[in-house]
This record gives C-alpha cells, sequence and structure tokens, in this order.
C-alpha cells in the first residue's frame, strides 16, 4: 500500500476489483433493488477512497469494507421503511431460474415474505443484524469475526444470540399479523 494521504489509482482499482462483487452481493441481500444496492456499494467505495490508504494500513480492507456496507444497507433498509416505500415487483422476478413464468400469487407472497424479513432485520441492533446479513452472505465465522472486530470465539454465542432475538421479532410480527387478518376478511365482507 502507498504511505500517502492518497490512493494510487492502480491500487484503489485493484482493491475494487476484487472486493466489489462480494460487497455489492452482500448490499443486495438486504435491498430490494439492484440498482439501490449499487449506489450504496458505490458510496461504500467514494468513503474508502476519501478516507485514503490508511483505512487499509492494517490489511483489513475486506473487514473495514463489509462493516461499511451492512451498516450503510441496514440505513438505507431503514430509511425505506420510515418513507414507506413498497416492494416493487420487477419485470425479470415473474419469470423463475428455469425460464418457465411463475404464478403471480406466488410471487406476491414471496415479496411479502421478503418485505417481513426485512422489517424485522431492521428493528435489530446494528451488530446482530450485520452479524446475520454476513452469515446468510455465505461469510464463515473466522471471516465474520475478521469483518466485525470481533473474537472468532465470541461469534457463534452473538450469532445465536441475533438468530433468537429475530426469531423471537418475526414471531411476534407472524402474531400480529394474523390476529389483523380477521379484523380485516370482516370489513371486507361488508
Amino acid at each position: 500500500m502507498s504511505m500517502s494521504d492518497r490512493w494510487i489509482d492502480a491500487e484503489f482499482e485493484t482493491i475494487f476489483r476484487e472486493h466489489y462483487p462480494r460487497i455489492v452481493r452482500v448490499v443486495r441481500r438486504v435491498l430490494q433493488r439492484d440498482s439501490e444496492a449499487e449506489e450504496v456499494c458505490a458510496d461504500v467505495f467514494l468513503r474508502l477512497y476519501s478516507k485514503g490508504p490508511g483505512v487499509a494500513a492494517g490489511g483489513q480492507i475486506g473487514g473495514w469494507l463489509y462493516r461499511t456496507a451492512t451498516r450503510a444497507s441496514i440505513d438505507a433498509l431503514r430509511a425505506n421503511r420510515r418513507r414507506g416505500l413498497e416492494e416493487e415487483l420487477e419485470v425479470n422476478e415473474f419469470v423463475a431460474v428455469d425460464g418457465h413464468a411463475k404464478s403471480p400469487l406466488a410471487d406476491l407472497m414471496r415479496q411479502e415474505h421478503i418485505a417481513e424479513i426485512r422489517g424485522v432485520l431492521a428493528k435489530l441492533k446494528l451488530e446482530k443484524a450485520q452479524l446475520l446479513l454476513l452469515r446468510h452472505s455465505g461469510l464463515s465465522y473466522r471471516e465474520i469475526a475478521e469483518a466485525m472486530q470481533l473474537s472468532f470465539n465470541s461469534i457463534g454465542t452473538r450469532l445465536a444470540r441475533a438468530e433468537a432475538e429475530f426469531s423471537a421479532l418475526y414471531e411476534r410480527q407472524q402474531r400480529r399479523s394474523l390476529k389483523r387478518q380477521p379484523l380485516q376478511t370482516a370489513k371486507e365482507g361488508q
């Protein structure tokens, strides 16, 4: 790495090419639109560029990028929730991977389920949400420990606690939804 406070373009480009695909994949798991995920990733790399090579001095550039990207994506998710943005169905979501058309009803139910999960995720404390996102993005315990600057030995316990809290919040949300359904059905029948 360069010892100056400014990036050498080739160094920054190497870091970008190495890390961008993985970072954007993590952010896409959180955010509903590819364009929004790419915008968050661009912002993360802009922050990295602005901070200079000092961020990479400890050799933990991947960890810094994962931490910054998950925080930024959770912030965007919470901002979307505050604004009350609805899930948008994209045209390509109506075609399954095998090329056959999916049922619009099945797709709508899938989108509602994803929105519920994102809503619960946005209610978690930042560290717990980050742990779950990184783990479900395929990172190993060691990679999560490095990215979050935590002790490797504590990752299993922290993940178990985060999963338990997520499950409790999700189940509570599901019970509330079930209580509201009969009321909505009764109103619709009038």
